[in-house]
């Protein structure tokens, strides 16, 4: 059994990534198959052209979560900058939509007293560790918890999946492959596979999505962040699994 869910994951990456080498055997060895969250499988006929596949070990894994810091007034998305526009967007639209800031106070509030708005806002936008684990120190003294950042479903429903498939389609991500349940259509099927294959691939719709915040652990520095996290429930079965050779066949045939 894997270690972790991070080793879980980077392990059936590898084992997507051998079962497509195996068989997409016209294409530059320098072409690949991606080494980041997604999977790039190249299309033999232009290997240029790149079909994104978001990887997933389970329906219940986080579908995109984003860190949250507190203004001096009120709990926000944590911008760095580095985001693409359409995720701080979608970021900032669902604290507005969800009341988020507001449903965050009620649940973790700020840790006692003598801390200070402003003391709060540098101790969680500072990049510096000693800074964040005195505030999850000073979190946890007032919670009793060792994770001071209580886990709280804010949202649910049809709405929250189409924010799922929102924050992929802003990657560049119409595609995904969860293990145990197979390949699937998140959004627009860019690629046109359906018609390229002669087949029909299920939409990602899952039977309930939820968001949540939740404090994430870092098992290394043995310490939690405050998250807004975005996660699915189950999704029927897919007839096409990128774990099935038949499957991977039919792609490289016709792409």
């Amino acid at each position: 059994m894997y270690s972790n869910v991070a080793l879980a994951g980077k392990q059936y990456e590898q084992s997507l990534r051998t079962k497509l080498k195996s068989i997409f055997k016209r294409i530059p060895q320098t072409a690949g198959f991606g080494t980041g969250a997604d999977l790039t499988i190249p299309f033999p006929s232009n290997p240029r052209q790149n079909l994104l596949v978001e990887v997933k070990t389970s329906t219940g894994a986080d579908f995109g979560q984003k860190a949250v810091t507190f203004d001096g007034r009120n709990w926000i998305p944590k911008i760095t900058g580095q985001e693409p526009l359409e995720i701080v967007e979608l970021y900032n639209q669902m604290f507005s939509q969800f009341n988020v800031g507001a449903k965050i106070t009620e649940v973790w509030n700020l840790p006692n007293a003598s801390l200070t708005a402003e003391d709060l806002r540098q101790i969680v936008t500072d990049d510096s560790m000693s800074k964040i684990l005195f505030y999850e120190k000073l979190l946890t003294e007032s919670t009793g918890s060792d994770n001071p950042f209580p886990t709280r479903k804010v949202a649910t429903g049809k709405i929250v999946a189409d924010n799922i498939i929102r924050y992929y389609n802003s990657k560049g991500i119409n595609y995904i492959q969860i293990r145990g349940s197979g390949f699937y259509i998140m959004g627009n099927d860019i690629a046109g596979l359906n018609k390229k294959l002669g087949i029909k691939i299920p939409q990602f719709n899952p039977t309930s999505a939820d968001l949540v915040i939740r404090g994430k652990p870092s098992n290394s520095q043995k310490t939690f962040r405050p998250t807004l996290t975005l996660k699915s429930s189950t999704v029927q079965s897919s007839r096409y699994n990128l774990d099935d050779r038949k499957f991977i066949t039919l792609l490289y045939n016709n792409l």
